[in-house]
């Protein structure tokens, strides 16, 4: 299904072919890296057994210690009712702990276990040790346009909101 655009010299034939590249690489590789088979390799590499949102909650936790449950949902982008969930089952396995604000008693905050942060440090040596593989027949210059140019295109998507076809119309 062909979307219309607006008319503008951004959009010739190039250009909109150039942009169906990008979206269809962008579509792939969120398709593998929501792959419950690449999610198992992980794992195994890792020697743990966690979901993937629970990857993604303690790899923030790691970062950014100390959080709400709130805070983690927000920088996590997920849902509160997930993220509870997640960390009940995480709390279960002592990988994290929820622990009282020391300021306001009706806050609690989730922070990692030592066993959390062995887990979360398995899995980051597992990423950057295949990550260095996949680069390393990368050239310093093919590494830093590409960096930049995600940098960018992250930025780009999060500032630019979704519109349905009425807006981009503008009607």
């Amino acid at each position: 299904m062909s979307v219309p655009l607006p008319p503008d010299e951004q959009n010739t034939p190039d250009m909109l072919a150039a942009q169906r590249q990008v979206q269809s690489a962008v579509e792939r590789l969120l398709r593998l890296q929501q792959s419950r088979k690449v999610h198992g390799e992980l794992m195994t590499a890792a020697r743990a057994q966690i979901s993937q949102p629970a990857v993604l909650l303690l790899s923030r936790l790691q970062t950014d210690g100390g959080l709400t449950i709130g805070e983690l949902a927000r920088r996590t982008h997920m849902d509160m009712s997930l993220v509870s969930r997640e960390l009940r089952k995480l709390e279960a396995e002592a990988l994290v702990t929820r622990a009282t604000d020391a300021n306001d008693g009706r806050v609690t905050r989730v922070g990692l276990t030592p066993k959390g942060r062995g887990i979360v440090r398995r899995l980051r040596n597992v990423r950057d040790r295949h990550l260095f593989e996949v680069l390393s027949h990368w050239s310093a210059e093919e590494l830093t346009a590409l960096g930049s140019l995600m940098g960018r295109f992250v930025d780009d998507l999060q500032a630019v909101r979704y519109r349905d076809d009425a807006e981009a119309e503008g009607k």
